[in-house]
């Protein structure tokens, strides 16, 4: 048996097969198109390194991230072999916190986080955070006197296997300048140790020699402008352009915070009396 096709009888075939194309899409766009793409523990969430004015903006806003809280940056976190010093609790926590003024002697506002991991290195982080934060609370709510402002608050992220918390506490005692100090710690989840720079650099595939250009960068920005305020009169920290510390061997406080992003800070007030501090965010 012969088929004869006629030109009507193939204009309606192809009509059928666009009809059948158009209704697969249709289910497919519906059931489909909101569903995320999904990071592996491993896998860090996909960056746009060429947003120079959207890091420029998370740096500028810094002072704001402090919630004194933990936020997961992925929801696919690898807690093998972690083991809580407190069940009931999250990784990070607030240990301690206690706001109180008393006229003429203090004002205080402290938030005090507890890294929750039975780990020698993290014991070795709690007690730090103790004598360089809490120690300093004993001190001003026993031996105050000339009216000391003090508040502590702070910041941490989970980023795939990073932990990272970041404390920043502004000091203001009687007449002398306030002072900021920043401390910063990284945690590796998957080997219970803690993370230098070079480490998360290589964990994140950013190469040293960005960190470096950039924070040149940024660093003689920031000393330029320091410069043409103090020729207004104005008392201003100036930088030391050529000092070791902003190498990466010697910068100390850093951190993995949104949507992976790596801020490096150097924070003046850590051995000076001043609240300047410039951060970089790659």
């Amino acid at each position: 048996m012969k088929f004869k096709f006629s030109l009507r009888n193939i204009i309606f075939i192809i009509i059928i097969i666009i009809c059948i194309g158009a209704l697969n899409f249709g289910v497919y766009w519906t059931f489909f198109r909101d569903i995320p793409k999904t990071n592996t523990v491993g896998e860090e969430p996909e960056i746009d390194n060429t947003n120079n004015e959207e890091l420029e903006k998370m740096a500028k806003n810094f002072d704001s991230i402090f919630t004194n809280s933990l936020d997961y940056q992925n929801y696919k976190i690898n807690t093998t072999g972690l083991t809580k010093k407190n069940v009931n609790e999250d990784l990070i926590y607030t240990l301690y916190k206690k706001e109180e003024t008393v006229d003429n002697k203090y004002s205080i506002n402290i938030n005090i986080p507890y890294i929750n991991i039975s780990n020698t290195a993290v014991e070795k982080i709690n007690s730090e955070i103790d004598s360089i934060f809490v120690e300093k609370a004993r001190d001003i709510l026993q031996n105050a006197t000339n009216n000391t402002i003090y508040n502590v608050e702070y910041m941490s992220y989970i980023n795939t296997n990073i932990l990272s918390i970041v404390i920043k506490s502004t000091l203001k005692e009687g007449n002398n300048p306030q002072r900021v100090i920043i401390q910063t710690y990284n945690y590796n989840l998957s080997t219970n140790d803690v993370m230098n720079l070079r480490q998360i650099l290589e964990a994140k595939g950013i190469q040293e020699d960005k960190i470096t250009s950039g924070v040149k960068e940024k660093i003689q920005q920031a000393n330029k402008q320091a410069e043409e305020m103090k020729k207004l009169g104005y008392n201003v920290y100036i930088r030391t352009l050529n000092s070791s510390m902003y190498t990466i061997e010697n910068t100390e406080t850093y951190f993995v915070g949104q949507n992976g992003r790596l801020y490096i800070i150097y924070p003046y007030g850590n051995t000076n009396f001043t609240s300047e501090t410039d951060v970089i965010v790659f």
